[in-house]
C-alpha cells in the first residue's frame, strides 16, 4: 500500500496573500475526488497549527480524505528537521508494520531532501518544476497538485 503525505500551505491549498483566506480557500471538488481516489491512506503533514490545517480542509471540503494531521502541535520538531521525519516515519511504521511505500508532496526543496534520507518518494509541487530534474531527491516534480494527482491517477498508481 502507498500512503500519500501532503504537505498544505503552498501544496494543497495555494496561499494568495492579497485577499482574505474566505475568498481563496473555496470547496475543491475536484481535488476530493483525485484524494478520494487514491489507493492508500492520505496525511496532512505540515508546519502549521492542528487548528489552521483542520479549518482549511474543512473549508476545501477534503476533510473525509485524510487519516491523520501531523503538524506543530502534534509532533515535536518542524520541518525540514530531521528528527520531525523521523517522528512522522517512526509513526506511520508503528501503524502498518510494514515496509510501505511513502509519497511526499512539497512546495520547498529542503523538506523533500529530508524525506528522501527516509526512503520517501518524493514530489516537488512549484511553479518552477521544470527544474526538478537537477535535484538527486526530488523523484518527480509538477506545477500543481492536481496535475500530478491526474499524472499518478492515469498511470494507475494510486
Amino acid at each position: 500500500m502507498v500512503h500519500f503525505v501532503f504537505d498544505l500551505d503552498d501544496t494543497l491549498i495555494i496561499h494568495d496573500k492579497k485577499l482574505p483566506m474566505n475568498i481563496y480557500v473555496q470547496e475543491d471538488l475536484e481535488l476530493d475526488r483525485l484524494l478520494n481516489n487514491c489507493k492508500g491512506e492520505c496525511y496532512i503533514y505540515t508546519n502549521g497549527t492542528l487548528y489552521h490545517a483542520l479549518n482549511i480542509i474543512n473549508k476545501m471540503n477534503i476533510k473525509r480524505n485524510f487519516h491523520k494531521v501531523y503538524s506543530r502541535d502534534t509532533i515535536d520538531f518542524m520541518k525540514p528537521d530531521i528528527r520531525s521525519f523521523q517522528s512522522v516515519h517512526l509513526d506511520l511504521k508503528a501503524i502498518y508494520k510494514k515496509d510501505e511505500t511513502i509519497f511526499f508532496f512539497d512546495d520547498l526543496l529542503e523538506n523533500l531532501r529530508s524525506a528522501k534520507s527516509f526512503g520517501w518518494v518524493t514530489f516537488w509541487i512549484n511553479p518552477n518544476f521544470v527544474t526538478g530534474h537537477q535535484y538527486n531527491f526530488v523523484d518527480y516534480s509538477f506545477k500543481d497538485i492536481k496535475t500530478c494527482l491526474i499524472y499518478l491517477e492515469k498511470l494507475n498508481d494510486i
